[in-house]
């Protein structure tokens, strides 16, 4: 437990820090870094996602927790245009 009390924008600013620091992390991994509990944890990041700060994905059992900005740019396909074409459509000759 911490010694002294975290406010909320503290407690943001360190779990945005950690997930971009290394994205990916379970609500045990983030409760240790910011040095507070998984209950406590699990409902900050709940409290996050519904606001549209961090994502999670679910994996077994765990949830793996992202910023939305990493997330989106994890998710963003890289697409290579078609050969002579500008747009990468291919065009009826």
């Amino acid at each position: 437990m911490p010694s002294k009390r975290l406010s909320k924008s503290t407690i943001t600013q360190d779990v945005k820090a950690a997930l971009a620091n290394e994205p990916g992390l379970t609500i045990m991994e983030l409760a240790g870094r910011v040095d507070v509990n998984r209950q406590f944890m699990a409902g900050f990041l709940a409290a996050l996602e519904e606001r549209g700060e961090v994502s999670c994905r679910k994996v077994g059992p765990a949830r793996i927790y992202f910023n939305v900005s990493a997330e989106s740019d994890q998710a963003k396909p890289a697409v290579k245009p078609a050969r002579g074409t500008s747009t990468g459509r291919k065009t009826e000759r």
